[in-house]
């Protein structure tokens, strides 16, 4: 009996497991399921044919409560969709289009709806995922929302496009691809590049801003749309969804540095840089600032950014000599060795290579002019490990807190770097270059049109991109005391002013030495046309 009786035992609980996995939500006496579905839900849903949506398919749910972000005034976007989107699951903002025929003119970003989806029909309408069969009457003003917006790149948005399709996007510091010569107008099919990739861009020729001048670099407010060969568009929707972001063009930028040299550091780092334009520094000098944000560092707070000094930014002027656009052009110290002192291979005579003097007793103080002395280590500007620290280059040899850098670049994160809510702001200011960005875009939540935001620093909105301290499979730990290159290849556009391919960081090893099968490492592992094994890697120069 006792056998029996565990039998049933099992088999009630396998009946009770089985009743709750259909219609689960109708299995709990009083208890109603929530009918408002989210879009993230809705969009998976749709598996290549056109499908009916019922309540078990969208968990219980008949209802989208969503915000209204498309503006048919214009006419700039396909004609008869309420476009909206939601970000009540996971906080993630998602799109999608609802067919409403005419009425869809009658909505405006900001708007929030209820819309009646039970029974509407999910498919892909000219490419672009829709629900249709939705009548006007089912659609409930709610009054106004809150307007989001999706932050992304043009890597994301072609490596995912149905997650972003129908949301509202920001696409920063894009230009025309190619550059816009005089007379070019917006209206048309034309291509945008963010540095992370090109992207087309629709504008109607007939509408208002059509025939505007295409800004040098600007940040596209738009909703991207799939088209029927399965690729994407961006369509703005009025004039007010283009930004001027000002220019990002550069005439000297770091394409590699040695942080981490075989051996000592102190007297064998050096900073790899290239001109995008003829430069005679007795006419045009720079500066050259490293900074260093070690927990025990002094002074505690950056109260004058690249200029605060002590033992967080040092600085060395760069005075005489020149450089051609296009060519190699080296800072480093006095032992002007590829990789560390005790390596048998110097950087040959001809390299241009601005020498300074690196201390290896003492302090360092560089050459002065911040706000404090600094009072660097004997173990080199860079760190090896920890906290943030990063290099920028400054047009002239005066070097304050409101210096914007000609070009910066940070390794890591960490420490007490970035504190906006003192008055003034303390922190690392930063330009526009492939990384960073000196504005971002916001919407304003009482006019609902997109505004320019300042983010002047690192860390700030946007501006957290860094790269790690360099490690390899054969020196997995920072510091590797490895040898180990900062190659940052990338690819800047002259005529655009603009990196067409943001910088990526790889880590190159460089040996001392021929021994165990390696070769002693030569310029040509670091410079293109040379012959070298690494020109792939190479930041490239495109006129």
């Amino acid at each position: 009996m006792k056998h029996v009786f565990n039998l049933f035992l099992v088999l009630g609980a396998v009946a009770t497991i089985s009743s709750c996995t259909k219609n689960t939500y109708e299995n709990y006496p009083g208890g109603v399921p929530y009918d408002v579905v989210s879009i993230l839900d809705v969009r998976p849903i749709y598996k290549g044919q056109d499908v009916t949506l019922t309540k078990e398919m969208l968990y219980g749910g008949t209802r989208l409560e969503a915000v209204v972000i498309s503006d048919h005034t214009e006419g700039n976007l396909p004609e008869g969709l309420l476009v909206v989107q939601d970000n009540h699951r996971l906080n993630t903002l998602r799109g999608i289009a609802i067919d409403l025929g005419a009425a869809a003119a009658g909505y405006h970003p900001g708007d929030s709806v209820m819309i009646d989806i039970l029974g509407s029909t999910l498919t892909r309408k000219n490419g672009i995922l829709t629900l249709t069969n939705i009548v006007e009457s089912k659609v409930t003003p709610k009054g106004k929302g809150i307007l989001n917006v999706n932050i992304i790149t043009t890597a994301q948005l072609e490596a995912d496009p149905n997650s972003y399709e129908s949301s509202l996007c920001v696409i920063n510091k894009s230009c025309f691809n190619p550059a816009p010569q005089p007379g070019d107008e917006i209206g048309g099919v034309k291509t945008i590049n963010d540095g992370f990739g090109d992207l087309t861009l629709y504008t109607d020729p007939s509408v208002s801003y059509a025939q505007d001048a295409p800004y040098l670099l600007a940040a596209y407010v738009g909703i991207p749309f799939s088209k029927r060969d399965g690729s994407i568009e961006l369509r703005t929707r009025d004039g007010d969804d283009i930004l001027n972001m000002g220019s990002s063009r550069q005439d000297l930028i770091i394409s590699g540095f040695m942080g981490d040299p075989k051996g000592g550091d102190g007297g064998n780092e050096y900073v790899q840089m290239i001109a995008t334009r003829d430069i005679d520094f007795s006419i045009t000098p720079y500066s050259i600032v490293f900074c260093a944000n070690a927990g025990t560092s002094t002074p505690a707070h950056l109260d004058n950014g690249w200029a605060t000094g002590g033992q967080r930014t040092i600085k060395w002027n760069i005075t005489s000599g020149s450089t051609k656009k296009g060519a190699y052009f080296y800072f480093g110290f006095q032992n002007k060795k590829i990789n560390g002192n005790a390596g048998t291979v110097s950087f040959p005579a001809e390299t241009n290579w601005y020498q300074k003097n690196f201390a290896t007793s003492g302090t360092n103080k560089g050459d002065g002019g911040l706000f404090r002395a600094s009072s660097f280590s004997t173990s080199g500007p860079w760190p090896n490990n920890g906290n943030a620290c990063g290099v920028a280059l400054f047009k002239g040899t005066t070097v304050n807190k409101t210096s914007v850098p000609e070009d910066v670049l940070f390794v890591s994160g960490g420490g007490t770097i970035y504190e906006p809510n003192n008055d003034p702001v303390y922190g690392y200011l930063i330009c526009n270059n492939d990384w960073y960005s000196m504005y971002s875009i916001a919407i304003d939540q009482t006019t609902y049109k997109p505004k320019v935001e300042n983010s002047f620093y690192y860390r700030s909105l946007g501006n957290a991109t860094n790269m790690p301290y360099a490690v390899n499979e054969a020196h997995p730990t920072a510091p590797a005391d490895g040898g180990l290159f900062n190659m940052m290849g990338g690819v800047y556009n002259i005529p655009l002013g603009k990196w067409t391919t943001a910088r990526k960081q790889t880590v190159v090893e460089l040996f001392q030495k021929t021994e165990d099968d390696h070769e002693a490492a030569t310029i040509a592992n670091i410079e293109a046309g040379r012959g070298g094994p690494n020109d792939s890697l190479i930041t490239k120069i495109v006129e």
